[in-house]
C-alpha cells in the first residue's frame, strides 16, 4: 500500500509540475490573445473609416466629370482605378479578419474571449 501511495504522491507533483506550466502557458496565450484581438479591431475600424473617405470621394470625383476638362477626365479616371485597386486590397485584408455577422463569432466565456469559426459545408 505504501509503495502504491508513494507512486501517487509523485504522481501528483508531476501533475502540478505540468499545470504550472499549463498556467504560464495559458497566461501567455491570453496576453497574445488580447494583442490579436486589440490588432483585429484596429485593422477593421481603419478599413471601414478608408472605405468610406473613398465612397465619398468616388461620388465627388463622379460630380466632377461632367465639367472636367480632357486633363482632368484624365485624372478622375486614374484616381478611380487606384480607388479600386484599393478596394481590392481591402478585400484582401479583410479575408484575415474575423467576419462580424458571417462565418465566425465571438463568444466570451468566463471573460476569456474566443473566436468561433464555423465549419465550410461540405458539397454533396
Amino acid at each position: 500500500m505504501r509503495v502504491q501511495l508513494e507512486r501517487c504522491c509523485g504522481e501528483w507533483r508531476e501533475l502540478e509540475e505540468e499545470f504550472r506550466q499549463l498556467q504560464e502557458t495559458h497566461k501567455v496565450y491570453r496576453q497574445k490573445l488580447e494583442e490579436v484581438t486589440s490588432l483585429q479591431t484596429a485593422c477593421s475600424s481603419s478599413i471601414h473609416r478608408q472605405k468610406k473617405t473613398l465612397r465619398d470621394l468616388k461620388h465627388s470625383l463622379q460630380r466632377c466629370k461632367p465639367r472636367a476638362t480632357p486633363e482632368e477626365f484624365a485624372l478622375i479616371q486614374q484616381i478611380s482605378t487606384q480607388i479600386k485597386e484599393r478596394q481590392n486590397a481591402f478585400f484582401d485584408m479583410e479575408a484575415y479578419l474575423p467576419k462580424k455577422n458571417g462565418s465566425q463569432g465571438l463568444c466570451n466565456p468566463g471573460g476569456q474571449e474566443m473566436l468561433i469559426q464555423s465549419k465550410p459545408s461540405q458539397g454533396t
